[in-house]
C-alpha cells in the first residue's frame, strides 16, 4: 500500500475549458443523482474487502491487516438529509480490527451534491476532462466557513464530535450527472483527534437493480489517508473495495435488517 493522497488542486488535462461549463445545469443533474443515491443507498448489500496499514516516521509498515465483510449501509433521517452508518459482518476467516470502524459513511460523501446541502459549499467548474472513458465536468467545492458542517466528522473516545471542514473536487458525468469520482482534503487540522490532515478518494460505478430497470452509481473503491501529529507522526491508509452488489426493492410492510452482530 502506497502513501498517495489525492491533490485536489492538481493540474487537469482538459477537453473543454471551464467557460464551456453550465455550472447550474451540472449541479442540478448532480443533485438529482445524489437524491437517487440517498433513496437507494440502504437498498443494497455488498462484499467489502478492507486493507489497512499504519506506519510511523520510518514509513515502514508497523501494522498491516486485511479482511472481508458483508456490508450494509444504514441511513438515519436527519433535518439536512441522512446520516450514513454501516454494518460490517466479518466473513469466515476474518477477525474485526480497529480500522473497520474508522471510515464509516464514505458512500455518503456524494451527499455534498444534495440540493439542500449544496448551499454550504462554494462550487466552481474547472472544466471537462476524461475520467476512465467518461467525459466529466470537474466541480471544485470548498465548505463555507459560516456553513454548518454536515458532511464529515470524527468522534473521540469520550463521544465528542468534531466537524471536519473539507474541500475537494468531483468528476460529474457529462449529460447525466452521475458522480464517477470524488476527492477531498481537510481545510483545517483537528487537534482534538491529533489529525494533521486527511484525504479521501472514491471511485463510483453503475450497479443495476435486478427487480426493476434502475441503475445506481455506487462506490466501487475508496481510499483514505490520515496523517497524525502525535509524537511519532503516524500515517494510516485504508482501502475499501466493494463487489458482488445485491440491490433489492423494499416492498410495503417489508423490513430489511442489517446483518446480526454489526462491527
Amino acid at each position: 500500500m502506497n502513501w498517495d493522497p489525492p491533490n485536489v488542486n492538481a493540474h487537469l488535462k482538459l477537453v473543454a475549458p471551464a467557460s464551456a461549463c453550465n455550472l447550474s445545469g451540472v449541479l442540478r443533474q448532480a443533485g438529482v443523482r445524489a437524491e437517487e443515491l440517498e433513496d437507494n443507498l440502504s437498498n443494497f448489500t455488498a462484499d467489502e474487502t478492507i486493507q489497512y496499514q499504519f506506519t510511523g516516521t520510518t514509513y515502514e509498515p508497523r501494522i498491516s491487516r486485511s479482511g472481508t465483510f458483508e456490508y450494509v449501509a444504514i441511513l438515519t433521517p436527519m433535518p439536512w438529509g441522512a446520516s450514513v452508518q454501516e454494518a460490517r459482518t466479518p466473513t469466515k476467516g476474518t477477525r474485526p480490527f480497529p480500522a473497520t470502524a474508522w471510515d464509516r459513511g464514505l458512500p455518503g460523501l456524494a451527499f455534498i451534491f444534495l440540493p439542500k446541502l449544496q448551499a454550504g459549499y462554494d462550487m466552481k467548474c474547472d472544466g471537462e476532462t476524461n475520467w476512465k472513458g467518461q467525459l466529466s465536468w470537474v466541480i471544485h467545492f470548498e465548505q463555507r466557513a459560516n456553513a454548518k458542517g454536515h458532511t464529515w466528522s470524527y468522534t473521540d473516545s469520550s463521544g465528542g464530535v468534531h466537524v471536519a471542514r473539507m474541500e475537494g473536487r468531483a468528476w460529474v458525468r457529462a449529460g447525466s450527472g452521475e458522480i464517477v469520482h470524488l476527492e477531498t482534503v481537510l481545510l483545517a487540522a483537528i487537534p482534538e483527534m491529533h489529525i494533521r490532515n486527511s484525504w479521501f478518494s472514491i471511485d463510483y460505478g453503475p450497479v443495476q437493480f435486478h427487480s426493476r430497470p434502475v441503475r445506481i452509481w455506487l462506490p466501487q473503491f475508496a481510499a483514505s489517508y490520515t496523517e497524525f501529529d502525535d509524537l511519532d507522526d503516524h500515517q494510516m491508509i485504508i482501502d475499501h473495495t466493494f463487489e458482488n452488489f445485491l440491490l433489492f426493492s423494499v416492498k410495503v410492510g417489508q423490513q430489511i435488517k442489517p446483518p446480526t452482530q454489526p462491527h
